[in-house]
């Protein structure tokens, strides 16, 4: 009988295997039981990234592209609580797209230029702008939040309802009611708004300054 060494467990805490002797009958299965186990990680793999966004990205709905730029909302929670927006590049040249502010260096990032239009259940029609309630003042550096766009790529955000405030009605979230709501995103591009000492040329780049919005998405209570 043919021996061979294989390993069946690994001590992660000391660093030692310990080994199971293999006849010739069992190597010859060990193909076919690696075969199952690489399709049955590819598969968990792909439904968790399902899973994870709420849809594939070949999924997603998009509204009327402007400019070359087209956008998608739509729901990656089950309550409806948590929003995936999405912006990609449709035209036949690269564009530049400024989101909002960032602090920090970077570190936080705050897409101010998306917005949302919210009907309720109830057929009452507000704005609601996004407002990381986190970082309600802001203190130290600021830049603006720059997003190069190549064309035919695409660029994602994944936000939540509590993200967004109504001056208006001085709404500090948007409270989904019982019935058919509708939300639709909308994105207007600006020029630099901040103009650091150590970035002076950010004034001369050719940002996208058009508007678009999303498709409707319907949530449901």
């Amino acid at each position: 009988m043919l021996e061979w060494c294989f390993p069946r467990a690994v001590n992660s805490t000391i660093g030692c295997y310990s080994w199971e002797m293999l006849s010739e009958s069992d190597m010859k299965r060990i193909p076919t039981l690696i075969l199952r186990v690489s399709i049955w990680f590819l598969i968990s793999l792909t439904l968790s990234l399902t899973g994870a966004s709420g849809r594939t990205l070949d999924n997603l709905q998009w509204g009327q592209a402007i400019d070359g730029v087209q956008m998608s909302l739509s729901s990656t929670g089950s309550d409806g609580s948590s929003l995936q927006i999405a912006l990609r590049n449709v035209g036949d040249h690269d564009v530049t797209l400024n989101l909002g502010l960032m602090m920090a260096n970077g570190k936080v990032q705050l897409p101010n230029n998306i917005r949302l239009n919210v009907t309720d259940a109830q057929g009452k029609t507000r704005v609601f702008k996004f407002a990381d309630k986190r970082h309600a003042f802001v203190a130290g550096r600021v830049d603006d939040y720059v997003v190069p766009l190549r064309a035919g790529s695409m660029y994602t955000l994944q936000l939540t309802l509590n993200q967004f405030w109504c001056y208006e009605t001085k709404e500090f979230a948007i409270q989904l009611l019982p019935g058919r709501n509708l939300l639709t995103a909308q994105f207007e591009g600006t020029g630099a708004k901040v103009e650091n000492l150590d970035m002076p040329g950010i004034k001369l780049m050719n940002f996208w300054r058009s508007k678009v919005d999303s498709n409707t998405l319907t949530l449901e209570r």
